[in-house]
């Protein structure tokens, strides 16, 4: 009859070779249990051996009740029934349906499709499936058959292991097959191994926080990513100290500055220490300390000074004030006492000048330095000098005369040592340049030898917000051009 389930197959399997008569059948028993006769009939006439036959039947099953129980195992021969006809596509279609929709959790699936695309040697797919199969079921055998396709991916040896380091680090990355590695260094947006870097040596990491990430690669598949983190913290020197107290003495001192051991265990340091005795900031341009120390003579001193490692990382500062009393000769520079013999910056006029020296050769030029507007130049054959362009005013001069005697008796021919001897100098020996900072004093102005330019400078604050610069042009350690320039001064 109709209602056993025995009936409702029979009447199915009767009226398969009749599609109007079965349709008024599944009218009479429903789809759902039609859908079930369809599904057995099916399996039936596949074991026969009637392929096509059997994956229409089962297309007609899965279109009357796509939810019936068992649902997973119809598919599976239905795709098994595909494969037997070469139908691939469709095959691979219904597996990715089972291990996507159906049940992400059975490994059957998973399994036929991988064997699909090994056939088509489509092995970089295979082995992505197999991580997932593995990932979805648990099951050892999707690991294992991966491992055996996929390259192993990079090692490196446990002394170089990711973490934290006191020093650089070289990096070196192995291949236990022998594969190529590529990687890259400090990139999250990188893709690897197109975006990749190939492996030639060890990868040389400097201070800060590094990320490498790498691959080995194959001829044509790749190994799972390893991410190697690593963070390089060079040590700061503790400050120096120096073995004079601070304070007041009644002559000259000589100082020894010293660093305190490291402390037992500690990544041993190698260090330099910079120092100024003038008040300025010590950096790396500054006179290197050595073991011979140095001289306090008279006056007051600010000494500074800074330890740098072999990491180029700098200790805080040691700063000591020292007073050696007695009576200074030399002063510092100040234009309004210092100045040429035979005129005077911002009073001079062109007229008296040209009383001493003549007439030059005159002309109105731009304003050099920070005068607006212009300025009469005249050109002498020892040089040249500058005058406001309204009052005619001297403001600058340049001589190679050996005749014009300058601030503090100074001329050209004189020697580096007899022109700073005039001057305030507080013995800070020269950098590893040559060069030397005479003295500083944020509120007055400093004096300072370049070596590269073979210049002496002396600079000065004036009380009415102007500066007054001095400048001894020397070859071969004697003066060959005195320069004096006021700038921001008010000429009357």
């Amino acid at each position: 009859t109709l209602r056993s389930p025995k009936g409702q197959l029979l009447m199915m399997y009767y009226t398969m070779d009749h599609p109007q008569h079965q349709e008024r059948v599944i009218g009479l028993i429903g789809e759902e249990n039609a859908a079930v006769a369809l599904w057995q009939i099916a399996d039936a006439q596949l074991d026969r051996g009637f392929i096509s036959l059997a994956i229409t039947l089962y297309n007609r099953a899965y279109e009357l009740n796509p939810e019936i129980d068992g649902l997973y195992a119809h598919l599976l021969n239905l795709a098994d029934a595909y494969e037997a006809v070469g139908q691939i596509e469709e095959a691979k279609a219904l597996y990715t349906q089972l291990y996507t929709v159906v049940d992400p959790s059975d490994p059957r699936a998973y399994r036929y499709m991988i064997n699909i695309l090994l056939d088509q040697d489509r092995v970089f797919e295979a082995t992505d499936l197999m991580q997932i199969a593995y990932q979805k079921t648990g099951e050892m055998s999707f690991k294992s058959q991966r491992e055996q396709l996929v390259p192993l991916p990079p090692t490196t040896d446990t002394e170089t292991g990711a973490g934290s380091y006191w020093i650089e680090k070289d990096i070196e990355l192995f291949s236990s097959q022998g594969y190529e590695i590529i990687y890259v260094l400090d990139d999250d947006d990188a893709q690897l191994p197109e975006d990749g870097i190939d492996y030639t040596g060890p990868i040389h990491l400097g201070e800060g926080t590094h990320e490498i990430r790498a691959i080995c690669k194959s001829s044509q598949l790749i190994s799972d990513e390893i991410t190697l983190r690593y963070t390089i913290r060079f040590p700061i020197p503790s400050a120096p100290k120096s073995r004079l107290l601070t304070g007041q003495y009644d002559s000259k001192r000589h100082i020894y500055l010293y660093m305190e051991p490291d402390e037992p265990g500690a990544l041993k340091q190698e260090y330099t220490i910079y120092y100024t005795i003038d008040g300025t900031q010590p950096t790396i341009d500054s006179p290197i300390y050595t073991d011979e120390g140095f001289w306090l003579y008279l006056g007051k001193y600010t000494v500074r000074a800074v330890a740098v490692n072999q990491y180029g990382k700098a200790s805080n500062e040691y700063v000591g004030t020292y007073t050696i009393t007695g009576t200074i000769r030399e002063k510092y520079f100040r234009d309004t006492t210092d100045q040429f013999k035979a005129f005077t910056l911002g009073k001079t006029t062109y007229t008296e000048f040209k009383k001493t020296f003549g007439a030059g050769k005159e002309e109105l030029v731009d304003a050099p330095g920070t005068y607006s507007g212009q300025a009469l130049r005249v050109t002498y054959d020892w040089g040249e000098a500058y005058f406001s362009e309204i009052e005619q005013v001297l403001y600058s001069i340049s001589t190679t005369s050996s005749g014009m005697t300058g601030p503090r008796g100074s001329s050209v021919g004189m020697k580096l040592s007899d022109v700073t001897s005039l001057f305030r100098d507080v013995g800070q020996v020269a950098n590893a340049k040559g060069d030397r900072s005479l003295y500083y004093d944020s509120a007055t102005g400093y004096g300072k030898y370049t070596h590269e330019t073979d210049t002496l400078v002396y600079f000065c604050k004036r009380e009415d917000g102007g500066t007054c610069t001095l400048t001894y042009q020397m070859k071969d350690g004697v003066v060959r051009r005195i320069d004096m320039t006021l700038a921001g001064v008010v000429l009357q």
